[in-house]
């Protein structure tokens, strides 16, 4: 029988809830884009497609708090 993902954690040696870290950690970079758009791929963006270079950080934002809002939550450890 094939292994497969289960609720509790990958068969496929993946950390449980690797993909809800890694959602908040995009989440963050759209964060930091909108709070800083003065970085140097975005001023670029908006010389070329004005409106994408606006509407892209909050896009990126959304993706990644929706990918980790979406996966399994990581495993803490319990402190003593």
């Amino acid at each position: 029988m094939p292994e497969t993902r289960s609720r509790t954690g990958a068969m496929d040696g993946k950390p449980k809830g690797a993909q809800a870290l890694i959602g908040a950690a995009i989440a963050m970079v759209g964060a930091l884009a909108t709070v800083h758009p003065a970085n140097a791929l975005l001023v670029a963006l908006s010389e070329v497609v004005p409106r994408l270079a606006e509407t892209l950080p909050p896009v990126i934002t959304a993706c990644g708090a929706l990918l980790a809002a979406m996966s399994d939550p990581p495993e803490m450890g319990r402190r003593r």
